[in-house]
């Protein structure tokens, strides 16, 4: 039979276990605004002010996008919807 304090103890390593996966994630909301905002003035120079700044958000999201999907192992999907654009 397992003590009082034991579970307590088991309680605590599995909590710190659980936090520390946790802190190793990647956050990939994170990671998505901060490659579409060093795209965004890259997408905006090469636009030759044809495309709206709305267009020129949307197309620095979709790059990110791809760039995530292309890491997490590679998503066509995101290629093609780029390439329709």
């Amino acid at each position: 039979m397992i003590s009082k304090i034991e579970m307590q103890a088991m309680d605590a390593v599995i909590g710190i276990h659980r936090e520390m996966r946790k802190a190793n994630e990647i956050d990939r909301e994170q990671r998505r605004y901060e490659i579409a905002k060093s795209m965004l003035p890259v997408v905006r120079s090469n636009s030759s002010g044809i495309m709206s700044i709305k267009q020129v958000a949307r197309l620095a999201v979709d790059y990110a996008d791809a760039l995530i999907e292309e890491l997490k192992g590679g998503n066509r999907e995101t290629e093609e919807s780029l390439q329709s654009r």
